[in-house]
């Protein structure tokens, strides 16, 4: 019943070539899960906002993303409060033949691979922290609770292709956490781990071809190498990838035969393409990118290519580094019958170019980000292709070096306007103002807003006569019909 082959039979996941020596070097591989296309490495899955790639419906996605699969979070799909459940969420009770409850309900390709994690990539900031028994999710109800069998249960129920059991990971921390914090942190994924290893039937998770990554920590490794080994040691008969939350972890890695060989995901969020070659120069096979959907809402058109084009090109500053992206939303975009990128074969650079869709983000229509998802998620699909290509010709660190001093080291930030702010985009920061402004207000409420402050203004000064308290026998009625404590903005403003 222990034997790693066993859960190794749903999942295959081969390392064809090393860029280097054996460890800390890019890796040419190929995962395989049954009943789903097989993914060539490195590769990246798209990042689902509530079952939902942002901007493609499932049509578009089969006609012209292609894309290896799709992350979805638990807490997206929790409808009601852990405590007090009234009703099964409907994820759990969509009808399938195959029991791929998640994959039935998002109506993805049949060919594309689903993700399950507890919570987004990037997550919300929880107003607290997490305890001994739970981690605190950001539902479409606010801030929840999420137990660890209750997790498992969901795991057990959705089968995702591939599940990244609970971490207690606290996410948007400003500064260094203690090595107090850190040792708890590590101890209670621990626990969850071996009760997760108790909890699920070895034969029902083969028979369900869900594939379990277990999380590495972003921990120093002189703290977390007790649970590594307890993941190498005892946990290993259940795992068929490893779910990496910190990269500078992966050099410590080969310390753990048994770990070495799994499939490695990245939660890590790079924030350019440098990262991402970064990231597989250390070993990374697989990631999970937000800023694609970042950069199609800023209205930025992906134009990077690798290798990095040769010759003496400078970007539209005169300098010699070329641009990531181009925002088309900017003026020079305006009359340009270009297509987003020269060399590009997708659908919006095939069939549109670039004044068009300064037009749409213009006029705010939502074809414009349906089209730049296109092309981003294209273009990277492209990026990766050529980077396996570049780990098998053996040229890989030559031609990452070489993309690194050819193109800037961030996206254009996007001066257009963005899409209506969804769930995906929100954070939990106090003193935000409202990520959606109103479409409709008062006529000439600017001007009434302007009066009120002037008013206020005089109040605080004292230049403005305050009325009388009244006396005790004095009739509300009258007083309401004389104006009490009424002031005339126009006048108060004329003085």
């Amino acid at each position: 019943m222990s034997e790693p082959s066993r859960i190794k039979e749903g999942m295959r996941f081969e390392t064809l070539k090393t860029a280097g020596a054996e460890g800390l070097a890019a890796r040419l591989g190929r995962l395989v899960l049954p009943q789903r296309q097989a993914v060539d490495t490195p590769n990246y899955f798209a990042v689902a906002s509530r079952g939902v790639v942002p901007h493609l419906t499932p049509d578009t996605i089969a006609r012209h993303g292609g894309l290896s699969g799709a992350y979805m979070a638990m807490e997206d799909m929790v409808e009601k409060s852990q405590k007090k459940i009234t009703k099964i969420p409907a994820v759990q009770r969509v009808p399938t033949a195959d029991g791929k409850r998640l994959h039935a309900f998002t109506a993805l390709p049949s060919s594309s691979i689903t993700i399950l994690g507890p919570r987004r990539v990037p997550p919300v900031k929880a107003p607290i922290g997490n305890s001994d028994n739970y981690i605190q999710i950001f539902t479409s109800n606010g801030f929840q609770a999420l137990r660890n069998p209750d997790y498992i249960n969901a795991i057990e129920t959705l089968k995702p292709d591939i599940a990244i059991p609970l971490a207690d990971i606290n996410y948007g921390q400003e500064t260094t956490p203690q090595a107090k914090s850190i040792r708890r942190m590590c101890e209670r994924t621990e626990e969850w781990m071996s009760e997760l290893h108790a909890s699920v039937d070895l034969d029902n998770l083969r028979s369900s071809n869900t594939s379990i990554f277990a999380p590495t920590l972003p921990a120093p490794y002189p703290m977390q190498w007790e649970y590594l080994n307890h993941l190498s040691e005892d946990i290993v008969d259940i795992l068929s990838g490893l779910a990496i939350y910190d990269v500078d972890i992966l050099p410590d890695l080969v310390n753990y035969p048994a770990l070495t060989p799994l499939a490695r995901l990245s939660v890590d969020s790079p924030a350019s393409p440098h990262d991402v070659l970064r990231q597989i120069s250390l070993g990374i096979d697989t990631f999970i990118l937000p800023f694609i959907n970042a950069t199609s809402d800023a209205g930025v058109a992906m134009t990077f290519t690798f290798p990095a084009p040769t010759g003496s090109e400078s970007n539209a500053g005169g300098t010699d580094l070329l641009p990531l992206a181009t925002d088309l939303t900017a003026s020079e975009n305006k009359t340009s019958l270009e297509p987003l990128t020269s060399s590009c074969t997708c659908y919006a650079c095939t069939h549109h170019h670039r004044a068009y869709l300064h037009h749409l983000l213009n006029a705010r229509e939502m074809l414009a980000w349906t089209l730049l998802q296109i092309h981003n998620h294209h273009t990277i699909t492209e990026f990766f292709a050529a980077v396996r290509a570049s780990i098998a010709s053996g040229s890989f660190e030559d031609d990452r070096r070489a993309f690194q001093r050819a193109y800037e080291a961030d996206f254009p930030a996007g001066m257009g306007t963005r899409p209506r702010a969804r769930g995906y985009h929100f954070k939990s920061e106090g003193g935000d103002e409202k990520r959606n402004k109103p479409v409709w207000g008062r006529l000439n409420g600017e001007e009434e807003k302007e009066k009120k402050v002037v008013v206020t203004e005089k109040l605080r000064a004292n230049e403005m006569e305050t009325p009388l308290v009244p006396g005790a026998d004095a009739d509300a009625a009258d007083l309401v019909r004389e104006g009490f404590a009424e002031i005339d903005i126009n006048k108060a403003q004329a003085g």
